[in-house]
């Protein structure tokens, strides 16, 4: 066995395109598209200036008096400017003049939208956040009322935006996608290649009649490509990490996580790709494969994070492995990463599996 691998090992590396496609092409990928798409995935459409009219004369008391001094903050803090009307000239109000009208009934806000897009995004935003606040703040009082009514304002504010901690940027986003891709490409591709070599020189009748095992064969393969799933993985992330300044998680124990599900994930395309390979063993792999892979990726946002199909892309290997990874660096949350191994190393034991039944009961061939 010791020898199929070695020669699974060797072959990785005489193979130019392979190197070029597991080591170079994603280095290449994380700054280009990084640094390009860092450039111009800004926000293009200003909001400009926000003027409101509003109405309080339907609220109940409490409810008008917060409102007004909520409108009051906005307009102190130059966020808005707002003018005080009638509910009935609020529901009318003068689209050409302003962005929207906000009419308070009871405890509940109504937004009446104006003819620009983006500002009546802002203010829905803006009133939202009020009535959110409002709504914790009435349950609150409902639990324990004297609580609420002894408090006094510290001069602090009592909603602070968190800081994730880091600065996120495209090099950020690309260095996981990227690693994911090649994961994908470099794994499966690989695998579903395995045994291509032996056909092409016509070796394979040789190890079906050697003193080797078909298992042993068969296992060497897959263990054989263990370094090259280990070298791409290292190549994205050192040199995303390192040559660029992507960052992934801010933990040690966060990134060997990530490095563990990459790993699993890896390991179980490798898997399919072998098992492929057995099923239909002259199969030309990238040509039948990448274009699959690629479209997979594609539309689970691995090259452009705006491209997203509702109902499918959620369905994607790649997709979820993105957010699984997002999840992880972004806000330290575990839980999908986890889910990600266990799905991966079961499917990688049910690869192998299926792929051991079909070798050992394979009459020629291996």
């Amino acid at each position: 066995m010791f020898s199929i691998i070695l020669n699974s090992v060797r072959s990785y590396f005489r193979s130019g395109p392979n190197i070029f496609m597991t080591v170079f092409f994603p280095v290449v990928c994380v700054f280009l598209l990084g640094t390009f798409l860092e450039r111009i995935e800004v926000s293009d459409q200003a909001v400009g200036e926000l003027s409101i009219v509003y109405s309080s004369e339907n609220g109940d008391m409490f409810s008008a008096s917060a409102f007004e001094g909520f409108i009051e903050g906005l307009e102190s803090e130059n966020a808005l400017s707002a003018e005080k009307v009638t509910a009935d000239e609020a529901e009318s109000f003068d689209s050409s003049v302003y962005s929207a009208a906000v009419v308070l009934d009871g405890s509940d806000i109504t937004v009446f939208n104006g003819t620009d897009r983006i500002k009546n995004r802002a203010v829905k935003a803006m009133f939202d956040s009020y009535s959110n606040t409002a709504s914790a703040y009435m349950s609150a009082a409902s639990i324990d009322p004297m609580a609420i009514a002894a408090a006094k304002p510290s001069g602090e504010k009592l909603v602070q935006s968190k800081d994730l901690g880091t600065n996120r940027s495209m090099m950020d986003y690309y260095a996981v996608t990227m690693t994911v891709m090649i994961m994908f490409m470099g794994s499966c591709i690989s695998g579903a290649s395995s045994y291509t070599e032996e056909y092409d020189y016509c070796t394979i009748d040789r190890l079906s009649v050697s003193s080797v095992r078909r298992l042993e064969i068969y296992f060497g393969k897959i263990i054989g490509h263990s370094p090259m799933i280990l070298i791409q993985i290292a190549s994205v992330m050192l040199s995303s990490t390192l040559l660029f300044g992507a960052e992934y998680c801010r933990t040690a124990g966060g990134n060997i996580l990530l490095i563990a599900m990459f790993i699993s994930v890896s390991f179980a395309a490798l898997a399919v790709g072998v098992l492929i390979n057995l099923t239909v063993p002259k199969i030309p792999a990238p040509a039948v494969l990448s274009p699959a892979l690629w479209t997979m990726m594609f539309l689970s946002g691995t090259f452009q994070k705006n491209i997203h199909v509702d109902g499918l892309s959620e369905r994607l290997p790649p997709y979820a492995v993105q957010s699984a990874a997002f999840d992880l660096t972004v806000f330290s949350r575990p839980e999908k990463a986890v889910t990600v191994i266990i799905v991966s190393l079961a499917v990688f034991a049910a690869a192998v599996a299926a792929g051991a039944v079909k070798v050992s009961f394979r009459s020629k061939n291996i």
